[in-house]
């Protein structure tokens, strides 16, 4: 029986994926719709990775995001609320979708929409240094 029990305990530590949650962050996150601001609100960042892939929660209003980076095949295009989406950058003060690379000192929010436009949401870290 001893056997058994050990034989088993060994097989589900060794089947078992491992995920690292961060601790969350406190953030504003915006909500967009057809390139408009809809909502503005506090909002928890919750963020982790594992199994292949990085992870992030927006939790806010009434909504938890969810967006999934996959770290195993980099050229996949990550997913928000389990459809595909694109990643892009807002500026922090006027909203304009960033063209390029971020000028140094100059701040943004990181944004994520699906492909199909219908969830469109940034999220900004105060203090981060973006």
């Amino acid at each position: 029986m001893k056997r058994i029990l050990f034989t088993s305990g060994a097989l589900l530590l060794s089947t078992t994926a491992l995920a690292r949650p961060y601790p969350d962050q406190l953030g504003i996150c915006y909500a967009f719709t057809n390139g408009n601001i809809t909502q503005t609100a506090a909002c928890v960042i919750g963020t982790g990775y594992g199994a292949g892939a990085q992870y992030m929660n927006l939790i806010f209003g009434n909504r938890n995001h969810y967006i999934e980076f996959p770290n195993i095949r980099p050229n996949m295009a990550p997913t928000l609320d389990g459809k595909t989406a694109l990643t892009y950058k807002r500026n922090a003060a006027f909203y304009d979708i960033l063209k390029g690379a971020p000028i140094d000192g100059e701040e943004y929010m990181d944004c994520i929409k699906t492909k199909d436009s219908k969830v469109d949401v940034c999220y900004y870290k105060p203090g981060a240094g973006q």
